[in-house]
């Protein structure tokens, strides 16, 4: 392995804290400065002016932008410039609710970006410095090769949402495997960023509320139209888009384990209900392997023993994979076997593994004795019939 790949590795393989506060906000921003933050918090200093600085590496930003070959420039220009691309970092914004003391709180987090000699330089806002570095309590562990692996920028708000979630849930119940969480369709959209208050003050008045009420806040954005950003007002498109998207990135890529089903008023979907586990603890179902037990082999004896020994008995079960219902179905369908059957065990054996009563066809062994007449077994004394034979 290359020193560069190796380089990669140890950089992948690294978890970094997050603060709930950071993750639980409610704002707007891209999959890539997402993952720029994430990788940031690998190299990062706080400046003279209490603000936190993250410095990230030509070889990193290459991974992060796809890139193999040319200039980062064009990358980094569109990253920074929203006249060339409508999305950019600086979009970032996070909306904090202190619903104890009736505050709310909004900032864009991404203040500066600076580009040089192949280095990227960010500068995060400082009202964010004490949510960013030195978390003592309340922060979640997140994996960065997790977070880089995800395409969409709603599968890593709800990677951080669930992994919070779910990290709390674990640390005060101990021994629960999964965690159940609700949301109303308009407080995940604007949990996601797909809904914005664009301004509005009565939704910011709304949301400071302990309980705000979503329903309301839902009616105030289907009026701003556009400005509200709404893109999938249908619940069937948002299912589509977003959730199962998501949820397929999510149990592919992380060890996030999400399910999710419509709450619903009337026909209506009125939010959704995610059940989340973690892949490394969800319990896999252990697969029994059929015996033959006492019991069953007893029930076979009684139901076979005219015609076959134990040990053909036994041999039968083995073939069958110990199925009783398969066995039964094969015995009765050779007994009404209407031509001769030469050798009833193999009879048996290709009956079950063929399936032969659930067909129209017939063995293709089908021989001249008639089974109801006579049943070959391998215990004739053929010294005595040709003894027999010779006298006559």
């Amino acid at each position: 392995m290359k020193t560069e790949e190796r380089n990669e590795l140890i950089v992948r393989s690294k978890d970094y804290k997050k603060s709930n506060e950071l993750i639980n906000a409610m704002g707007i921003g891209t999959a890539l400065s997402q993952k720029l933050f994430a990788v940031g918090m690998l190299n990062m200093h706080i400046d003279e002016t209490n603000n936190v600085v993250a410095t990230i590496q030509g070889t990193q930003l290459r991974k992060l932008f796809n890139s193999t070959s040319g200039s980062l420039y064009q990358h980094i220009e569109e990253l920074c410039d929203q006249q060339i691309k409508g999305s950019t970092i600086f979009q970032w914004q996070l909306l904090f609710k202190d619903k104890e003391n009736g505050k709310i709180e909004a900032h864009q987090v991404v203040t500066d970006a600076i580009f040089e000699k192949g280095v990227l330089t960010l500068r995060y806002n400082n009202y964010l410095t004490d949510k960013i570095t030195n978390l003592k309590k309340g922060y979640t562990t997140l994996s960065l090769a997790e977070t880089l692996s995800l395409k969409s920028v709603y599968s890593l708000r709800m990677y951080e949402i669930f992994k919070s979630a779910y990290d709390y849930q674990k640390a005060l119940k101990k021994n629960i495997n999964e965690c159940v969480l609700e949301y109303s369709l308009v407080e995940l959209k604007l949990e996601l960023g797909i809904i914005t208050t664009g301004g509005n003050k009565e939704i910011k008045a709304e949301l400071e509320k302990e309980y705000p009420n979503y329903e309301r806040i839902g009616e105030i954005v289907d009026s701003m139209g556009d400005k509200a950003n709404n893109k999938y007002k249908e619940y069937k498109v948002f299912n589509r888009n977003v959730l199962s998207k998501a949820k397929e990135e999510l149990n592919e890529k992380t060890c996030i384990q999400m399910d999710y089903e419509p709450m619903k008023s009337g026909k209506r979907a009125t939010g959704v209900r995610f059940f989340i586990a973690r892949k490394d603890l969800v319990e896999e179902p252990v697969e029994q392997k059929a015996t033959l037990t006492d019991d069953l082999l007893d029930e076979l004896y009684d139901l076979m023993h005219e015609n076959f020994r134990l040990r053909e008995i036994r041999e039968i079960a083995a073939t069958a994979e110990y199925d009783a219902e398969k066995i039964r179905k094969a015995y009765n369908y050779m007994l009404n076997y209407s031509n001769p059957i030469d050798n009833a065990i193999a009879f048996m054996k290709d009956c079950i593994k063929k399936e032969y009563y659930n067909q129209e066809k017939k063995p293709f062994f089908s021989k001249k004795n008639s089974f109801s007449n006579i049943m070959q077994r391998d215990n004739i004394d053929f010294d005595e019939m040709e003894r027999l034979l010779v006298d006559n």
